[in-house]
């Protein structure tokens, strides 16, 4: 739920030490295991990449407030550390002649720009001050979040829709289409995808009274300025609202148009409000964190998946924050791991995005001032920073566990566990020839784990690492199993593991 002050305004760390005490070996028949199936020959989704909103930390009128050697380490621990690899860049154009008091209309022609009216101070610290340092770790499948906001960002947009609302819809486009422009023109960079709107009509209502049809009509209109303009491949990241069960409303609307929905690239959804169940973390390791999932859920995830599939278009969590816990625990790092393994199975998610990149100490006094809160209450963003140390957070080694395993393009192939406390999800990279699995175990015991492989061929050492409340991303010992299609591996209570092997 982004606030205004995405308008207004990542240590390189690795945990190391002993060697995981996970022991993996050839399979063996145990009747107590737990039986893991991976069938190779039936695939879900394939994977788009693993993110969150991308913030400058960069302010009009006070400058960076992170030093040069602090901003490394925590780009380092971003983008190289938990392995980031996608989400929206907070470096929109403003439509105003000075700073966010000047906010304003550029002109009364919404087919002519005045170069003036638009203020470019966020994409140029975004793409000088996180672009530039994140793209040689590989962070470079980012897009812009040129959304419409009509409650904050461009409050003069609603006495144009009350007045004129065919107008109203070409001042939308223009201010999209600059944004893209200049990001474009200036920097030589033209994203596949672009964020248009966050929680429209729900949570923080960035439409103002705006309407399903309002969310309907500007789909299209941007879209045709967009290819009018030469952005022929450019889709659009929708809706974004608050809720699963108001996103999949309004992406219904949006693709039961047969004129809007060429334009959308994927179906995104947030699981608020706060203390629902998959935005709260206590709440998801009392349901799915004991084997039982909240049938409610499951069954909204269900149905966007089902509209993903019906039109062919991939569906993503787009934000979750607030869980509740101390983002530097392990009840975080277990809950969002459970989190993501959740979405993964029951959307068929192809992207799962933390809330910030990156958040820091002097940005949080700005945001929240006097109010009664502390940098680590921020749970949801990727790495803090209280100005000396950079934090990654359970969050990040959640996220981790995924995306330092599972890159653009790898397939989510089907996975199931006999004991319900045991989750897995599984995955093959053709590309890299790889099969990952992320096994999570939340039984208060070890538990030994039989896993069995159809469908493709395993070969040389299974590797991998592990996270307890002792220690994070600990590394598992390699092992090299005699077995092409089976291996035995024992985990401990309460953790998240994950191991790989090549593939033939």
């Amino acid at each position: 739920m982004l606030s205004v002050i995405s308008f207004l305004l990542l240590f390189l760390f690795s945990c190391v030490g002993k060697p995981a005490q996970t022991e993996v070996q050839e399979s063996t028949e145990s009747n107590n295991a737990v039986v893991v199936s991976v069938d190779a020959t039936k695939e879900h989704q394939t994977m788009e990449g693993f993110g969150a909103t991308h913030l400058s930390l960069v302010y009009e009128g006070k400058g960076d407030v992170l030093t040069p050697p602090l901003r490394a380490r925590a780009v380092a621990a971003v983008y190289q550390e938990v392995a980031v690899s996608t989400g929206n860049l907070e470096g929109a154009l403003l439509e105003s002649r000075g700073g966010w008091n000047e906010r304003a209309n550029d002109n009364n022609d919404p087919f002519k720009f005045d170069a003036d009216g638009f203020q470019t101070f966020n994409a140029r610290a975004i793409k000088e001050k996180l672009v530039d340092l994140a793209r040689p770790l590989g962070f470079d499948n980012y897009f812009l979040a040129q959304k419409i906001n009509v409650r904050w960002a461009s409050p003069w947009l609603n006495s144009i829709r009350n007045s004129d609302y065919n107008r109203y819809l070409d001042e939308v486009a223009e201010q999209v289409l600059a944004g893209q422009l200049y990001w474009r023109d200036t920097f030589s960079i033209i994203p596949r995808y672009l964020m248009l709107f966050n929680e429209p009509l729900s949570g923080n209502r960035e439409l103002l009274n705006g309407t399903t049809k309002d969310v309907v009509d500007i789909v299209k209109r941007v879209g045709a300025r967009l290819r009018n303009a030469g952005f022929k491949d450019i889709k659009f990241v929708v809706p974004n609202e608050e809720t699963e069960e108001k996103s999949l409303e309004s992406a219904k609307a949006i693709l039961s148009d047969a004129e809007a929905r060429p334009y959308v690239g994927a179906i995104g959804y947030h699981p608020y409000p706060y203390g629902s169940v998959y935005a709260n973390v206590p709440k998801i390791l009392e349901t799915s964190g004991v084997g039982k999932p909240d049938p409610d859920r499951i069954a909204v995830r269900n149905k966007l998946r089902d509209l993903g599939k019906q039109y062919g278009i991939p569906v993503w969590m787009t934000e979750v924050s607030h869980g509740e816990v101390d983002p530097r625990s392990f009840d975080d790092l277990r809950g969002r791991a459970i989190h993501i393994h959740d979405e993964l199975v029951y959307a068929d998610a192809a992207a799962y995005f933390g809330m910030n990149s990156m958040w820091d100490a002097i940005s949080h006094e700005l945001h929240f001032g006097g109010r009664n809160r502390n940098l680590f209450s921020e749970e949801g963003t990727i790495v803090l920073i209280d100005n000396k140390t950079v934090h990654i957070t359970g969050m990040g080694y959640a996220i981790g566990h995924y995306a330092r395993w599972i890159k653009r393009g790898a397939i989510r192939i089907d996975a199931s566990s006999s004991n319900p406390l045991l989750q897995v999800s599984a995955f093959r990279h053709g590309g890299q020839r790889r099969l990952v699995l992320v096994i999570i175990n939340n039984a208060s015991s070890n538990n030994d784990v039989n896993v069995n492989v159809k469908g493709l061929t395993m070969a040389g050492n299974l590797i991998g690492e592990q996270s307890t409340a002792a220690g994070y991303w600990q590394p598992v010992p390699a092992f090299r199993t005699t077995h092409t299609s089976s291996f035995m591996l024992s985990v401990p209570a309460k953790s998240v593991t994950t191991i790989a092997c090549q593939i033939r």
